[in-house]
Parts: structure tokens; C-alpha cells; sequence
């Protein structure tokens, strides 16, 4: 399977590294208590209690230093091993039939409108090119200026980033929220997800779900554009977005029932649609507009994926590791919980659209564990994204107010850290004594500057470990030629 190319292999935990994960949490623990009631205790020294004040009194007067000075060489640090992690990763992940297919198609489409990676695929605008235009914006650049695979896949983890950036912009001056901690958990959001090569890979669930969650926390103040944002994501990215959509609609109309606005929000959603489906009825090999639709529908029906079809197909599971299954089926049901119980303070920062977030999730999700015999770990992207950017601007907005539900948000990030496990312990270990036993401090600015220190700390591990630097120059001449031709598959196959 291909996801062991980019990385995975079964799970090699021993019972011997459980009970010493557990043995180092147990002694947190004790020496956290310990050193709380000691801290606590009258008679502690006063060397302590003159260290405390001066951590709890210590202010930075914006007039002397100003906090750009800190901001700039703090984010150009955080880039260059940030780049460093990313390169490395494009140049040794293995070759996937999906990503030649993405690139090829939307070379094909940004140089002429010819939506097409060749013959055995089905042609132009085929409806088995699932991921769309938006996909591969950056992975397009980058082969345009270099014609180097490796530059394509860094290009486009670029592109999805800024588009990250832009959008999560856009929200905090929309709702009025500062920007620092949203700056630097930007830089990190796409390699928490769990098989986040996909962004290198250039599928259309990266692009299609930012667009998809960012649309929904735009909803309530600028509906007209978060529905062209929904059919842009959907119809110019991932088709399979159209399932979240759906459910986050449906909820959102019974919530907010009003004619105008049903009739209003499908004439916006129908732009990026009809667009499509223009450009569709244009160049389509195998007929007209409604001979597209039938197949997309065929498609859809008969996929392996899908669970319509009683098929035979062994679960991705079984090359999965204990981190991501964790991530995948626990995390979520935690996120789900949390916006539910924080349903008040999220319809007030963000309209009504708590429950909608949490069924929409909720649908992705039961499709996939109870649905889907696949269990590609591509498809869990369409609720695990959706989660990590969530989680994000909960923090951002301060919208948790609980204890108990501040940790399980910053528990349910922490547990994405993918390089040092110890680093999730060290960080579970710390949020739980910022939050329960020391209350003197400010929770929410400690745990987010505790959380990009050790997503940085992670990604720079590799870094310090490794000889050589990727090489990102290599190229496959075939495909310098002529990237839709049997010659180059064949030696993207190969490389």
C-alpha cells in the first residue's frame, strides 16, 4: 500500500514501552503534585515566592521593545526548519499514481482549460480526476519554473498554507481577534494532520477542506461568499466534500429556516457549479453535460470506497500505527464532545453553527469507520482537518471557559505531534498542571506558547539528526517533455 511508501508501518509498540509511558506519567504526575503542595505550603522558601512574582508580574512595555522585534526572527526561525522538514519529506516520499494524475490533469488545466492526465484515466474532464483545480495550485507553479517533482510537491505545501493564511486572516479580522498565535500554528496546521503528504502529493483533500472549515466560520457574517467558498471547495476540489456540506446545510436551514435565504444561498453555491459544468460541456470525452453527471453519479455508487458496494477490499487499518488510530477515532469523538458542550460560547462568537459542525463532522466520520471498507487515510482528512483548524481558533477566540474541556482541546493537539512521542507526554504533563494546579497563571497564553515550542522542538529533531540535505533537483526528463504521455508515467513510476 502506498501509505507505506510515504512513511508508515505497523504498529511496534511492546507492552515493555506502555508500562514505561505510564511509569513516566505516574511520577509527572507525583512530582507535580509534590512540587504544587510545596509551593503552596507556608514555609516554602522565599526565594520561591519572590521567583513566582516576578514570572506572574513581568510586563513588556510596548514602548521599549516592541513586539515585531521578537515576532519576525521568531517566525523566520520557525520557516526555515519548517522548509528544511518539508524538502525532506518531498524528496523521499515515493511515487503515487494519484499524484501524477493531479499534476498532470492540472498542468492540463491551468495551461489550456484542459482538464486531462491522459487516455487511461478516461480523458478530458474525467470523472475519475477526483481531485480538482484547486489541488495542486502550487504544484503546478513550482513544475511551470522547474519542471523538478520535488520543487512541485514544496510548492504546493506553500500554496496550501497561504491559503490557510489568507482565509484564517480574513476570520480573525472579520470577528476582531489577534493574529500572533494564529501566525505560527499556521505554519504547523498541515503537518499535524495525519498523513500530511497528501499536501505534497497534491490531492484535493487538503485545499477542498480548508476551504470547507473556513467557509463555515464565515458563514454567519459573509453567508454569500462562505457559499461559493462551499462550491468552490467541493466542485473545484474534493467531490467528497459535498457530504460534510451536505449535513452542515441540512442543519444550518432548519436552524435559520427562511425561503429568501434557501433561494439565495443555492444561487451562490450554483456559481462555482455552473462553471464547471461549463467547462465540462465544452471539452467531456465521453458526451455531454448529463452523460458527466450520470457517470459522476456511477462513480460515486461504485467506488470501493463508498461502502454502496459490497466489496472485497482489505481495510487500511491493518498498516496504520497506534498514534494514528488514536488520532483518527478518538480525537474526534473528544471534538465533537467539546463543541457540544461549548455550544453557547460558539453560537455567540460564530452564529448557530455548533450543532451543524458537530453533525457534519460526526457524518464524515461514521462514514468512514462504518461505511467505508478502504479506510484510506486520505479520506479521514475530510473531519481531521476540519478538527486541527477548529481546535485552533477555539484557542484563538478563548472560546473553551471549562477546565476539563480547555485540556482535552489542548490534549486532542498535542496528541498530533508525529516525530518524538515523549514530546506528547511532556506536553499532556504540562498542560495538566497549568490548567488544574496552578491557577496564578494566564492558562491560555502559557499552553499556547507551550504548544508551538514543542510542534517546533519536534520538527527540528530531524533536522539535527540527519547528514545530507535533500536533493530537490532531480528530474524526469520524459515528463520535462511531456508530462501526459505514456513515457513519463511510466518513469514517474519507476523513479
Amino acid at each position: 500500500m502506498h501509505y507505506l511508501g510515504g512513511g508508515f508501518e505497523p504498529s511496534k509498540i511492546t507492552i515493555f514501552n506502555i508500562l514505561t509511558y505510564i511509569s513516566i506519567a505516574l511520577l509527572g504526575a507525583i512530582g507535580l503534585l509534590t512540587l504544587n503542595k510545596f509551593i503552596r505550603n507556608d514555609y516554602h522558601l522565599e526565594l520561591i515566592l519572590r521567583f513566582k512574582y516576578l514570572i506572574q508580574n513581568i510586563k513588556i512595555k510596548r514602548s521599549s521593545i516592541k513586539i515585531t522585534y521578537f515576532i519576525v526572527p521568531a517566525l523566520l526561525i520557525q520557516n526555515y526548519f519548517l522548509f528544511d522538514y518539508v524538502r525532506t519529506k518531498a524528496a523521499r516520499i515515493t511515487p503515487f499514481i494519484d499524484e501524477y494524475i493531479s499534476l498532470a490533469s492540472n498542468l492540463g488545466f491551468f495551461n489550456n482549460l484542459d482538464f486531462n492526465a491522459g487516455s487511461f484515466i478516461g480523458g478530458s474532464y474525467s470523472v475519475f480526476l477526483t481531485s480538482g483545480p484547486i489541488s495542486a495550485i502550487g504544484g503546478v507553479i513550482g513544475w511551470n519554473l522547474t519542471s523538478k517533482l520535488a520543487v512541485a510537491r514544496v510548492s504546493n505545501f506553500y500554496w496550501l498554507f497561504f491559503l490557510q493564511l489568507l482565509l484564517s486572516l480574513i476570520i480573525t479580522k472579520t470577528y476582531k481577534s489577534e493574529f500572533k498565535f494564529i501566525i505560527f500554528m499556521n505554519g504547523f496546521l498541515l503537518i499535524l494532520v495525519p498523513w500530511w503528504q497528501g499536501s505534497l502529493y497534491m490531492i484535493g483533500e487538503f485545499a477542498s477542506v480548508i476551504i470547507f472549515v473556513n467557509a463555515i466560520y464565515l458563514f454567519n457574517i459573509h453567508r454569500n461568499l462562505a457559499m461559493v467558498l462551499f462550491g468552490i471547495s467541493i466542485f473545484f476540489g474534493k467531490l467528497l466534500t459535498l457530504l460534510p456540506f451536505f449535513i452542515f446545510f441540512i442543519v444550518i436551514t432548519i436552524l435559520q429556516f427562511k425561503i429568501e435565504n434557501i433561494f439565495r444561498d443555492f444561487l451562490f453555491f450554483s456559481i462555482p457549479f455552473s462553471l464547471w459544468l461549463t467547462l465540462v460541456s465544452f471539452q467531456y470525452e465521453n458526451g455531454n453535460t448529463i452523460n458527466y453527471i450520470q457517470d459522476l453519479f456511477s462513480l460515486i455508487l461504485d467506488h470501493q470506497s463508498s461502502g454502496f458496494e459490497s466489496t472485497e477490499t482489505i481495510s487500511e487499518i491493518v498498516m496504520w500505527n497506534n498514534y494514528d488510530f488514536v488520532r483518527i477515532l478518538i480525537v474526534p469523538l473528544l471534538f465533537i464532545y467539546i463543541v457540544i458542550n461549548n455550544k453557547k460560547q460558539l453560537d455567540d462568537k460564530f452564529g448557530k453553527i455548533s450543532f451543524a459542525i458537530a453533525l457534519s463532522t460526526a457524518g464524515s466520520y461514521l462514514w468512514f469507520w462504518i461505511l467505508s471498507p478502504t479506510k484510506w487515510m486520505r479520506y479521514s482528512q475530510h473531519f481531521t482537518i476540519v478538527l486541527i483548524i477548529s481546535l485552533i481558533y477555539m484557542i484563538t477566540f478563548k472560546i473553551i471557559r471549562s477546565d476539563i474541556d480547555l485540556f482535552l482541546v489542548f490534549l486532542s493537539l498535542g496528541l498530533h505531534i508525529d516525530n518524538s512521542k515523549i514530546l506528547i507526554l511532556m506536553f499532556i504533563l504540562s498542560s495538566f498542571y497549568f490548567i488544574f494546579l496552578q491557577n496564578k497563571f494566564e492558562n491560555y497564553s502559557i499552553l499556547k506558547v507551550l504548544i508551538v515550542l514543542l510542534i517546533f522542538i519536534d520538527i527540528t529533531i530531524p533536522y539535527f539528526k540527519k547528514d545530507t540535505f535533500a536533493n530537490l533537483d532531480n528530474i524526469i526528463e520524459s515528463c520535462e517533455k511531456e508530462i501526459v504521455s505514456s513515457q513519463c508515467l511510466e518513469d514517474y513510476k519507476n523513479q
